[in-house]
């Protein structure tokens, strides 16, 4: 059985290996390891392809910050740190794309709103205008619910899910919602009819 000193004197030795530019000592460190970060990686990310990606650039890393280790710390705890490192970054990445896919596919939705509205005829632009007009009227709540269904195309089970609620509570507010949307775009068109 091989004892902890002598487990430190090999690794010593392959880490000197490695400095003189022997790769294929750090292939053999590079398997012993992989299996573990990929492990861990995985774990933390919601995507293996990023995992893998975190893994390579992990061991990259260290191939580059070999010197920094130091030979009493565990090797794989060393690595670990590194790993989180690029692992938090990638999170942040990711965060950062998905706000801005949302800023972007809101901004979307506005121009092509716009364009639609420029492209009607003046009734269509005034049914348009009093049906923006008393979308913001509603209660927040039945607005939230006529924006997800209606807007971002969401299934009445899926906005019950999101808001907590049940699939009736949805769809008995959507029917209240159409009512009150019709009675005052109604009452709208009318006024500015006469005027």
């Amino acid at each position: 059985m091989i004892d902890a000193l002598e487990v430190g004197k090999m690794q010593q030795a392959t880490r000197e290996q490695i400095q003189r530019g022997d790769l294929d000592a750090y292939e053999m460190v590079v398997r012993q390891y992989q299996g573990m970060l990929l492990g861990y990686a995985a774990n933390r990310l919601p995507d293996i392809d990023a995992a893998q990606e975190v893994v390579q650039l992990t061991f990259i890393r260290a191939y580059e910050q070999l010197n920094e280790y130091q030979p009493e710390r565990d090797f794989g705890v060393w690595l670990c740190v590194i790993c989180k490192h690029f692992i938090l970054t990638e999170l942040e990445r990711q965060r950062r794309e998905s706000r801005n896919l949302d800023k972007f596919s809101h901004s979307l939705r506005l121009r092509v709103g716009e364009q639609m509205a420029g492209s009607c005829d003046e009734g269509q632009r005034e049914l348009v205008s009093a049906m923006r007009d008393c979308v913001k009227g509603l209660r927040s709540q039945a607005a939230l619910v006529v924006r997800l269904r209606y807007e971002e195309r969401q299934s009445c089970q899926s906005i019950a899910e999101s808001l907590n609620r049940t699939v009736t509570w949805v769809t008995s507010t959507l029917s209240r919602s159409r009512k009150a949307l019709r009675a005052c775009i109604e009452s709208r068109l009318r006024d500015e009819a006469t005027t």
